[in-house]
C-alpha cells in the first residue's frame, strides 16, 4: 500500500472507537459498480458489505469516496479525476473491518490521443488520403511544437508514399551526418522494414528527407530513421538524386521557405527489395520532387509565391545535371499533379487565393531565370 493510502486508513480508523473483533465467518466485501472506466472525471457506486463498522482507504488520491467510515452494509460514491495520460492507471479501495482486509481495483482508461490530421496551414502538405496504403505521421521538432516533417506511411509497400517538410537556413542548421539508422518511434517495430544492415538486393538506403536538409544532432538522426527511407539503385542515389536534393536545399537558402514534397511511386512496380528479416519492400519505378517558393515582398513570382516540379525515373541516367533543357525532368505543378494523380500543394489556395494558386501552379519552370 502507498504512503497516502496509509495515511487515509490511518485516518479512517482514528475516526473509530475501539474495533471489532476477529470474526472469520464475516461477510465482508468492497465492490466497484465497474471495474474499469473511462479516461474522463467520472463517479459511481461502490457496495460495502459489512455487519460491523468499517474503514476504507484509497491507494491514490485521484479516486476519493464520499465517506471513508460507517457501520453496516451501504453504498457510497466514489469520484475519480481525469486520467490525462495516455496510459491506463489503477488505484485500489482498501476495506477493514470485522477483522478482515479486503480489496477492489478501479482500473481508469488511458486518455486516447488525437489522431494525427492534416493541418491546413501546413503549405507543404499535400491531399492526405486515407485507406490502405496510406497512414499520416508527422514529427516535430526535438523539444519545439514546430513542425520538422511529415509523411504519408505505405505498410503494403514498406515506404512512405511521400515525405513533406519545409526547408531553410535554421531549419538545416549545422552539424554532421550522424548515420543513426533506427526504427521511427511513430511506428510499430512490426509495421516498418528493419534496415540496419541496409536492403538484400543490392540496393542503397535513398533518403527521402535528405540527411543533408537537417544537421542538427536531433534532427539528423531521425533522418535516418528506417521510415524515410526507400530501396534506391546506387547509380541513380548517388547521382541525378543527389544533384535534385542539393539543387533544393540551394534554392531554399535564397527565400524565407521553401516548402518541400518528395515522393516515389510504387504502382506498377514488380520489383522488391527485402529488408534484414526478409520482408518485401517494393522498389519504386520513379520518384518526384516538388517545391514551392516562399519570399516576402518577392519581385517575381506571384504574390511572393512561385513553383518548380521535377519528375525521375528510377534509373542510371546518363547525365547529373539538371537544367531547363531537362523539359522530361523539370515542369510545372499542375503537370507533375497530373502525372501521378496527387494534388501536392492544396492549401496554397487557402492562403493565397484561387488565381495565385492557379498561376503558381501552372507556371513552366524552364522560362523563370530565378531556378538557374
Amino acid at each position: 500500500m502507498s504512503l497516502a493510502a496509509t495515511l487515509l486508513l490511518a485516518a479512517a480508523c482514528g475516526g473509530s472507537k475501539g474495533s471489532d473483533p476477529v470474526k472469520p465467518d464475516a461477510v465482508v466485501n468492497v465492490v466497484f459498480k465497474s471495474s474499469t472506466v473511462e479516461a474522463a472525471k467520472g463517479s459511481q457506486f461502490v457496495s460495502i458489505s459489512t455487519t460491523g463498522s468499517w474503514n476504507l482507504a484509497s491507494s491514490h488520491r485521484w479516486l476519493s469516496a464520499s465517506q471513508w467510515s460507517g457501520n453496516g452494509n451501504t453504498t457510497i460514491s466514489v469520484i475519480y479525476e481525469e486520467n490525462t495520460s495516455s496510459s491506463p492507471r489503477q488505484a485500489v479501495l482498501t476495506l477493514v473491518s470485522m477483522g478482515k482486509t479486503v480489496t477492489a481495483t478501479l482500473t481508469q482508461k488511458g486518455k486516447e490521443s488525437t489522431p494525427e490530421t492534416t493541418n491546413p496551414e501546413w503549405l507543404e502538405l499535400p491531399a492526405f488520403q486515407t485507406g490502405t496504403g496510406h497512414k499520416f505521421v508527422s514529427h516535430n521538432l526535438t523539444g519545439k511544437s514546430l513542425r520538422s516533417f511529415s509523411y504519408d506511411w505505405n505498410s503494403t509497400d514498406q515506404v512512405a508514399n511521400w515525405v513533406a517538410y519545409p526547408l531553410n537556413n535554421s531549419l538545416i542548421g549545422k552539424g554532421q551526418r550522424t548515420n543513426a539508422w533506427g526504427f521511427d518511434p511513430k511506428l510499430s517495430p512490426s509495421e516498418q522494414p528493419t534496415l540496419s544492415s541496409g536492403y538484400k538486393g543490392g540496393y542503397d538506403r535513398g533518403h527521402q528527407l535528405p540527411s543533408a536538409d537537417r544537421l542538427t544532432k536531433e534532427e539528423n538522426e531521425k533522418t535516418f530513421y528506417y521510415s524515410n527511407m526507400t530501396p534506391q539503385m546506387n547509380a541513380f542515389n548517388s547521382n541525378i538524386w543527389a544533384t535534385a536534393e542539393s539543387l533544393v536545399r540551394g534554392w531554399s537558402t535564397t527565400c524565407d521557405t521553401l516548402y518541400v514534397v518528395t515522393g516515389c511511386i510504387t504502382k506498377g512496380s514488380s520489383k522488391k527489395a527485402y529488408d534484414n528479416n526478409g520482408k518485401a519492400v517494393t522498389v519504386p519505378v520513379a520518384y518526384y520532387k516538388a517545391v514551392l517558393r516562399y519570399k516576402k515582398n518577392s519581385t517575381i513570382g506571384y504574390s511572393d509565391f512561385m513553383g518548380l516540379a521535377m519528375y525521375f525515373e528510377h534509373k542510371a541516367y546518363s547525365f547529373s545535371n539538371i537544367d531547363k533543357t531537362k523539359t522530361d525532368i523539370v515542369m510545372s505543378i499542375d503537370a507533375l499533379e497530373a502525372k501521378i494523380g496527387l494534388d501536392l500543394f492544396p492549401n496554397l489556395e487557402k492562403v493565397a487565393g484561387k488565381s495565385v494558386s492557379d498561376q503558381v501552379e501552372a507556371e513552366d519552370p524552364t522560362k523563370v531565370s530565378y531556378w538557374w
